[in-house]
């Protein structure tokens, strides 16, 4: 098994994280990022394309739901750790998916000559929220790949190896040198 292995290397158990579980935690890392990035975008919606009053609900919506990405990435609200939706990485891509075309469809500005320069807003803008909600699709579409591909078991035993490991380190810190001794060596006939 891997992940005892680059325990064992040592006489004491590693607290540091394996490299799949820093990989882990980038997805999640990004996965805020990308979430923050899409508030922003509604933000600047707000302030930059014309809408109406069913569209400025739904940027509402898009930013709430933006809001709960980053808290459920971040584990930080138990209620949302709780939910079956937004626990499982299927389920949970697909729900971001879903968000990030909501947003391209909601912010979608089409130039009346086809030319990219006709827009009536800054092209930077534009581009900006486009941007931002493609990149949330692409995270929900990952999201479901890795999810069906049991990624989600595998984090699981990552994290439950990394928090034994932790335990295990405080242990031999608080127990002290003599309780590491003891176990090197067994009990020595002194």
């Amino acid at each position: 098994n891997r992940m005892e292995a680059e325990t064992n290397n040592n006489t004491q158990p590693s607290f540091q994280r394996t490299f799949s579980h820093k990989l882990f935690r980038l997805l999640k890392f990004i996965t805020t990022l990308v979430a923050i990035l899409l508030l922003i975008a509604q933000v600047i919606s707000l302030v930059y394309l014309p809408f109406d009053g069913v569209e400025l609900l739904l940027k509402i919506f898009l930013s709430s739901f933006c809001v709960m990405i980053s808290l459920n990435e971040l584990e930080w609200w138990g209620m949302l750790r709780a939910s079956p939706l937004l626990w499982n990485w299927i389920p949970r891509g697909y729900l971001y998916a879903f968000i990030g075309l909501v947003s391209v469809e909601e912010n979608n500005l089409k130039p009346s000559s086809g030319a990219l320069n006709t827009l009536p807003i800054d092209y930077t803008a534009a581009m900006f929220i486009e941007t931002a909600s493609w990149m949330m699709f692409v995270i929900g579409i990952l999201y479901s790949c890795l999810g069906l591909c049991c990624c989600q078991v595998y984090q699981t035993k990552v994290r439950e190896n990394y928090k034994e490991r932790k335990a295990e380190r405080k242990k031999i810190f608080e127990d002290g040198l003599t309780s590491l001794e003891f176990r090197e060596n067994g009990p020595s006939m002194t």
